[in-house]
C-alpha cells in the first residue's frame, strides 16, 4: 500500500529519471532500502535517518523545501514544528522549535517540545519536552552536522538538564556515523539515564570521532510521562585523559575473553 512518503518519492524518482541503483549508490543508501520505501514501507527511526534523506535529496537534485517535505513525511520533522525562520506566531499551548534543531523519535505526536518562554536558567533560554496524556515510545530534539572539523578528536557534548516527574527516562544522546550509515560511536546515557524530579545538573557524553567519520548527531529525548528542560548546550574537543562514554565500546571489548569457558 502506497504511503504519502512512497508517493512523493515515486514522483521525485520519476522526475530525476535516474536508475534506482544509481540513486542508491550516490545517496549511500542500500538499494533494497530505497526499494522498500518506494513500495510503501515507512522508515523506522534510527539516528542516521535524517542524514540519509538529506543525501537522498541531494542525489535526486531536490531543493531545500523538497528535502524538508521528505524529512517530514519520513517522520524526521514533526508537523508541529515551527522554526524561527518563520515569522508565524506559535499556536496557543505549543512551543517553537529553535532554528537548527529537528524533532525526532518514534512518537513525536505524543509530546510537546520546543523553547519554553516561561523558563530560563542563569539567564539562558531553555528547550523542553513535555509528555502529552498517554504518551508512548519516545521523542526528542536533535541536530546533525558533518564530522570534518572533529575528525581524530575526542568530542564532549554537555548540557544542563532539569526534570519533573519523569517515570521512565530522559537522556542526552550522541552518535558518530561513518559510511553507509555505520555507527562508529554512540552513547544515550544507557547506565545513567535521568528519571524522577531533579533540579538543574550538568550531564555529558564523550565520544571519539574517527578519521573516517562522516557525520555527528546529538540531542536529547524523553520517554513516557514527565517533562524535561535543557540549556547551556556545548560541544567541545577535549583531551584524551577525559574518558569516553561510548556504549558501543562496552558492548565490543578490545580483546576476546573467557576462551577456556572458566566463567
Amino acid at each position: 500500500m502506497k504511503t504519502k512518503l512512497s508517493g512523493q518519492l515515486d514522483f521525485y524518482f520519476r522526475k530525476a529519471g535516474l536508475p534506482l541503483r544509481r540513486i542508491a549508490r550516490q545517496a549511500g543508501i542500500p538499494h533494497q532500502t530505497l526499494f522498500n520505501w518506494l513500495r510503501g514501507t515507512q522508515p523506522r527511526w534510527y539516528p542516521a535517518l535524517p542524514n540519509d534523506f538529506q543525501r537522498l535529496g541531494a542525489a535526486l537534485g531536490l531543493a531545500d523545501d523538497e528535502i524538508k517535505l521528505l524529512l517530514r513525511l519520513a517522520g524526521c520533522i514533526s508537523v508541529r514544528s515551527l522554526s524561527f525562520e518563520s515569522q508565524e506566531a506559535p499556536m496557543e499551548n505549543s512551543f517553537c522549535i529553535p532554528k537548527g534543531w529537528f524533532v525526532t523519535g518514534d512518537a513525536p505526536d505524543k509530546y510537546e517540545m520546543g523553547l519554553d518562554p516561561a523558563v530560563t536558567h542563569e539567564n539562558r533560554p531553555c528547550v523542553t519536552i513535555k509528555a502529552l496524556p498517554e504518551p508512548t515510545a519516545f521523542a526528542g530534539l536533535a541536530q546533525t552536522f558533518k564530522a570534518n572539523v572533529y575528525r581524530g578528536k575526542r568530542l564532549r557534548f554537555s548540557a544542563a538538564v532539569r526534570s519533573v516527574d519523569v517515570d521512565n527516562c530522559a537522556a542526552l544522546f550522541m552518535r558518530v556515523g561513518g559510511a553507509n550509515g555505520k555507527s562508529l560511536a554512540f552513547d544515550n546515557m544507557l547506565h545513567r539515564q535521568i528519571n524522577g524530579t531533579n533540579d538543574w545538573a550538568h550531564h555529558a557524553i564523550v565520544l571519539d570521532v574517527a578519521e573516517d567519520a562522516e557525520d555527528i548527531i546529538f540531542g536529547f529525548f524523553l520517554s513516557l510521562n514527565g517533562q524535561v528542560w535543557i540549556t547551556d548546550v556545548s560541544l567541545d574537543a577535549v583531551d584524551r585523559d577525559v574518558p569516553t562514554t561510548d556504549v558501543q565500546a562496552e558492548i565490543a571489548p578490545y580483546l576476546p575473553v573467557n576462551l577456556g569457558f572458566d566463567e
